[in-house]
């Protein structure tokens, strides 16, 4: 097996000094590239990773391979990650999605089926608080597939209450991050010809929902969100199609989603997923990474480069790129 190759950058910007550096992590070779979109960081400060190529894997902080579960090519396209007391459970985006749970010291993964009204799903995010979970995925019968486990994942339902979607409506699974649950409650965004806001105080019994200020266009909207609590709420996105474009990629609200507001600098462009860490949010896209001291008024791009997903460590950053490749940027 060949060892970990590193690059070093200290890169010097009127924002910040970031130090950064990219990490390549040993691939079995291939015709496709392999990197990853799901990444999750457990307790135990070790990182879960689910790639493309129906590989999750453990890593130590320094990015070195643990454990690896190589799963059937059937589930390519691992977007999103949960971890519960009694599982790490695993979210595929396919056509026909499919759950895959692994419990806690086993070493044989188990698959989940799961369906909407006998029709196979697309699933979109994966969110848990502790033994929490909140399954979403696009629409079926003009109805958002919503399921929740109220026991880490050993058991699945529908949520009581069904959605019904907008023409044109559905989620994104980008990088797992379109939907979150915090203190029992649920959230998700939607984007496409219709941009809104979900929220239940009940996991899914009820549902309060706002409109986003978000363009419609059959690939706009936003595709992540994070909350700093039940009043701030952070979204980003934009149009995938266009990566440059820098209007309307960021929302955020500060009285629980009831009303939304657009940055005075907003990010540089599409953005798949966010983060905050240490009172700053961290937004990656196709183009790079932008960073918010401010809540979200105003972003700063610190690095260039097609990024995928992030977690973090204490004081660092990990960013997974396209290349297969993984960033890791030391933040204050």
């Amino acid at each position: 097996m060949k060892s970990l190759t590193f690059r070093f950058i200290l890169v010097l910007i009127s924002f910040d000094a970031v130090a950064q550096i990219e990490v390549y992590i040993p691939r079995t070779p291939g015709a496709k590239i392999e990197h990853e979109r799901a990444l999750m960081t457990l307790p135990t400060r070790k990182i879960v990773v689910g790639s493309n190529l129906a590989n999750i894997r453990v890593l130590s902080p320094s990015l070195k391979t643990i454990q690896t579960f190589q799963l059937d090519s059937t589930y390519r396209e691992i977007r999103d990650l949960a971890y519960s007391s009694k599982f790490l459970v695993a979210m595929q985006s396919n056509d026909t999605s499919h759950l895959i749970r692994i419990a806690r010291g086993a070493s044989q993964p188990e698959v989940i089926h799961l369906n909407w009204q006998d029709q196979p799903i697309f699933f979109d995010g994966l969110a848990f608080d502790n033994d929490t979970l909140f399954l979403i995925g696009d629409p079926v019968a003009n109805e958002f597939c919503t399921f929740r486990s109220l026991d880490g994942g050993l058991n699945w339902e529908p949520t009581p209450t069904k959605i019904q979607a907008n023409q044109g409506e559905a989620a994104y699974a980008a990088s797992g991050q379109t939907n979150q649950v915090l203190d029992g409650h649920f959230y998700f965004v939607s984007g496409g010809l219709s941009a809104r806001f979900f929220h239940s105080p009940d996991q899914g019994s009820t549902w309060e929902i706002s409109a986003l200020p978000y363009p419609s266009c059959p690939t706009c909207g936003p595709y992540a969100m994070a909350l700093s609590d039940k009043n701030e709420i952070m979204t980003v996105g934009g149009n995938y199609l266009a990566p440059n474009e820098a209007k309307n990629t960021c929302f955020y609200s500060t009285d629980g989603g009831k009303t939304w507001q657009a940055p005075k600098k907003g990010p540089s462009g599409y953005r798949s997923c966010v983060i905050k860490v240490n009172e700053r949010y961290y937004a990656c896209g196709t183009n790079g990474v932008d960073c918010s001291k401010n809540g979200g008024k105003t972003w700063k791009k610190i690095y260039n480069g097609n990024c995928l997903s992030m977690t973090t460590i204490e004081n660092t950053l990990y960013v997974s790129l396209a290349d297969g490749s993984y960033l890791m940027l030391k933040i204050d």
